[in-house]
């Protein structure tokens, strides 16, 4: 901001805007033949940096003057001002006594003035007793100049009136003022701000636990003539600072040194925050409104898991060494045995410092820990920096699984010194494991095992109820005359059962839903005992498929007998309703007559209910006695059913014809109806007794 006079820059001498200043020079006996005033804005008034201010500079008489023409002399002089005036844009707080005065290089902020102003009078009448007046106006002016500091100057110009010619008629002279000095207030067009620098040097540039860092707090610019009171703090307990504060002056820079702990015991590094503020206050300073942050490296850090590698070598029986320098890609269940080196790259600073590492193989899938064994459980990887190393054995136990597997371990790494804190880090190694054992019994291959379970399902899903078998021999392939096999079946799911009988595996269906069945095999080299498996020898086999069970919609089919002749009182005829499958609830067929000429007199039927669970009901039809003699009559039975599970009515199944013969039947011989009537009744009884 800028207030007062307005300014030309540089060298220019036009004056934007004046206002007077009141200065005036008084006679010392008598009344004053002349005044002499000096005009500004006030007794303050401001200057930009590279800009100038004027002074005017008034002679005025209000009496006759001598005869001969005077000069009136005015001397202007600059100097840097004093006292509690010089000050910087938003520094707080009074200054200090260095502060007081300018210093001498200030001087150079700003160019003096006219070392003199002469102002000429013109001379006086030389007769008769009229009062000459007047009024002169001169100016003198103040250039100012840029520096490189921040700070505000304050110069003050000094004026005085030299001797004069000018007498007034009275005789008297002009005399120096009492009060002819004015500051102007140079105000400075550059920003403070200030910035912290790391120097440089590791210790600084990657700074670790236990070892000072130093930070340097810089003012740009620097300060000239004032000093700027500095208030620092750390966040992280443990860290220490040199100073609580520190006096930025004319150097602009103070050295601030972080102490870490020298062991904080959790193997972690920290990014501790630096704060410098005015002090007394909590604000920061200007371009420094976020802390700084320094991250500290712990020196008991463990590595990275990607600094943990391990790679087998093939063994050296009977050296001492135990190792060969070749690489072993693989190693042989109940075989030779490996050995692992593992490699810890510890970088260039060798951490953690002055500590062992233990590492401990350990299975990744648990489940593997009975494949093999170690010597010794762990291992210790020496102190120092780059790679350092140590091996351990690996065995391959023998097992019942059969085929190449993988063993993969985790190299978990700890620090010896519990002091320096707990933490992990976890490298991985892997080796094939390559299993030699024979086969007592295997599974043939899936195309071979594949073709005989679809052959036995049939080649579509089956319904609640339905069975089938296949022959487990089919499955596997073993050697008779040395192995003994025996069959075991199970089943994941309820949609089927299975159960074994000798060779033959029967499944059956018993809910809608998938099923897997698995048949297992297994084989007993003969001659050995019969309580145990080898751990050496597989003996195992399986074949597992799927079965899939749904509800097929129903149908029903009616039938009768093959002789479909009833004689009034004689045997009845058996109408059976047989489903497709087995149905979820009790369902009835309702029985119905659709053709013939029999009237509802003339027989009995009743109403086919299948029972939940069974695919098959049946009832019975009986020709009505009566007096009355007819030859013969037709009836067709139509059957409708509700569907079980649709609960829909009116589903038509297949219709069924008889003949209903009367037993009086006059047209026929009496031997002839005797002989029918009795052909009739054992025909009919026996197919009676072979449907129940």
């Amino acid at each position: 901001m800028r207030t007062g006079l307005s300014f030309a820059r540089g060298s220019c001498r036009a004056l934007k805007w004046m206002a007077p200043w009141g200065v005036a020079f008084a006679v010392g006996a008598g009344p004053a033949s002349a005044q002499v005033t000096i005009s500004g804005a006030d007794d303050r008034t401001t200057v930009g940096e590279g800009e100038s201010v004027a002074f005017t500079v008034t002679v005025k008489y209000n009496q006759p003057v001598s005869a001969a023409a005077g000069n009136v002399v005015v001397t202007a002089t600059a100097a840097a001002g004093t006292g509690t005036d010089v000050v910087t844009d938003g520094a707080p707080g009074a200054l200090t006594a260095a502060e007081t005065t300018d210093s001498a290089t200030e001087t150079a902020d700003f160019t003096s003035p006219l070392t003199s102003l002469t102002i000429p009078v013109p001379a006086g009448p030389t007769t008769g007793t009229a009062a000459g007046t007047g009024t002169l106006t001169r100016q003198i002016y103040l250039n100012t100049s840029s520096d490189e500091d921040a700070e505000d100057e304050k110069v003050e110009v000094t004026f005085s009136v030299g001797a004069t010619t000018i007498l007034g008629q009275n005789g008297s002279v002009l005399v120096a003022p009492t009060d002819a000095t004015r500051s102007v207030r140079i105000m400075d067009d550059e920003e403070q701000t200030f910035k912290w620098v790391t120097p440089t040097g590791a210790a600084n540039t990657s700074p670790r636990e236990g070892t000072g860092a130093v930070r340097t707090l810089t003012a740009d610019p620097a300060p000239d003539d004032l000093t700027w009171s500095v208030a620092l703090a750390v966040n992280e307990a443990g860290y220490i600072l040199s100073s609580g504060t520190a006096d930025l002056a004319s150097s602009g820079q103070a050295a601030i040194t972080i102490t870490p702990p020298s062991n904080d015991g959790n193997r972690e590094a920290d990014t501790i925050e630096l704060r410098a503020f005015l002090s007394g206050t909590t604000s920061g300073l200007p371009g420094l409104d976020e802390p700084l942050e320094v991250t500290f490296a712990d020196v008991h850090a463990l590595p990275a898991a990607d600094k943990i590698t391990a790679k087998a070598y093939e063994d050296r029986e009977g050296d001492a060494v135990g190792r060969t320098t070749t690489e072993a890609k693989s190693v042989t269940e109940g075989g030779e045995p490996v050995h692992v080196r593992v490699t810890i790259d510890r970088g260039t600073n060798g951490y953690p410092m002055g500590e062992k590492l233990i590492v401990r193989p350990e299975p990744v899938d648990p489940a593997q820990r009975a494949d093999y064994r170690i010597e010794p459980n762990s291992i210790e990887i020496p102190t120092g920096n780059g790679k350092r190393h140590a091996d351990f054995v690996l065995y391959a136990r023998p097992d019942d699984d059969v085929g190449a597997e993988t063993l993969a371990l985790n190299l978990v790494t700890t620090g010896e010194k519990a002091a320096n804190g707990p933490g992990e880090v976890v490298g991985t190694f892997s080796i094939d494991v390559v299993d030699d054992t024979t086969k007592l019994i295997a599974a043939k291959p899936r195309a071979e095992a594949e073709a005989v379970v679809m052959e036995a399902l049939g080649g579509g899903p089956l319904n609640p109820g339905d069975t089938f078998t296949l022959d487990a021999n089919e499955l596997f392939d073993w050697a008779p005359a040395a192995v003994d096999a025996a069959f075991a079946a199970s089943v994941s799911g309820a949609a089927a059962s299975a159960r074994v009988s000798g060779e033959t595996v029967t499944v059956e269906a018993k809910e809608a839903g998938d099923a897997a069945v698995t048949v297992t095999a297994t084989g007993t080299a003969r001659g050995s005992s019969a309580v145990g498996t080898s751990q050496t020898v597989a003996n195992t086999a399986s074949v597992t498929f799927d079965v899939q069970v749904v509800l097929a919609d129903l149908a029903i089919t009616l039938s009768g007998p093959e002789n479909v002749n009833v004689v009034e009182g004689g045997q009845p005829a058996r109408v059976t309703a047989t489903a497709n499958r087995a149905v979820t609830k009790d369902t009835t067929v309702r029985l119905s007559a659709t053709g013939g000429d029999a009237v509802p007199g003339d027989y009995s039927v009743g109403n086919v209910v299948i029972e939940a669970g069974d695919d098959e009901g049946s009832t019975l039809l009986t020709a009505t006695a009566d007096d009355e003699a007819e030859r013969s009559e037709t009836l067709t039975l139509r059957g409708v059913f509700v569907d079980d599970e649709s609960g829909e009515d009116g589903q038509t199944v297949n219709s069924l014809t008889f003949n209903l013969w009367d037993a009086a039947v006059p047209a026929l011989p009496v031997v002839a109806q005797l002989l029918l009537a009795a052909f009739l009744a054992v025909g009919g009884y026996r197919r009676y007794l072979r449907r129940r």
